[in-house]
């Protein structure tokens, strides 16, 4: 097996308190993580660092190899133009991380009338990640507040970038019915930090720290 597409080594976003803290998984080439956690595990602000929208304040993100967090101006732009796409909510696509909080999680399950703009913006940048075969795909609570339909396809396009382009797909998500639907292990967040991580089913069959199991139960009585 090569390396890994994708690699987030001791990550820390924020200061004391930060964000997220001492955050680490790799992602292979055509595999999807999902970063999985309630309100304000720090989810959104680690996937705008490994997008390249925040600096962590210490660790690394590695791409193919290469370290890109120190990358500036049109270094950073070319990379998240060509290698890093990361695509935001569809309530907020212009949010500042919003998505951690409980007044956004209740925005983001009200569709408006801009819900089809966005969506049909999601569906564009998951296309270009197909065609452009871009090496990493991240994605920020990509089904809130989407119908069935818009979801099946984009489902499908995610299947395409993994299937056809090879690309690393991070989903960050408070649902675990959509971790256990979309990737192959999943990172559980609490407040910043990593509790738990593996395989997706085994994860959440039998997760063995008691903020995964809520996190099922959750789901599972809503």
């Amino acid at each position: 097996m090569g390396s890994p597409v994708l690699e987030i080594r001791n990550v820390s976003v924020g200061a004391e308190p930060a964000f997220c803290r001492d955050v680490s998984f790799a992602v292979d080439a055509g595999e999807a993580v999902a970063v999985l956690g309630g309100e304000g595990a720090g989810k959104s602000q680690l996937l705008r660092c490994i997008g390249l929208e925040l600096a962590p304040s210490s660790g690394s993100v590695l791409l193919d190899g290469i370290e890109v967090t120190g990358a500036t101006g049109l270094d950073r732009n070319e990379l998240k133009g060509r290698a890093i796409e990361l695509v935001h909510p569809p309530s907020s696509p212009d949010a500042d991380s919003a998505t951690d909080t409980a007044g956004s999680s209740a925005v983001s399950r009200r569709p408006t009338a801009t819900m089809p703009v966005t969506w049909m913006r999601q569906r564009i940048q998951i296309a270009r990640a197909v065609t452009q075969a871009t090496a990493a795909l991240l994605l920020d609570e990509p089904f809130a507040g989407i119908d069935h339909g818009v979801r099946v396809r984009i489902e499908e396009l995610l299947h395409r970038a993994r299937r056809e382009a090879g690309t690393a797909v991070v989903v960050a998500t408070r649902d675990t019915s959509v971790a256990r639907h979309v990737a192959d292990r999943v990172v559980v967040l609490h407040q910043g930090e990593v509790v738990e991580s593996g395989p997706t089913d085994g994860v959440l069959d039998a997760p063995s720290d008691a903020r995964t199991r809520a996190l099922v139960t959750v789901r599972r009585s809503a």
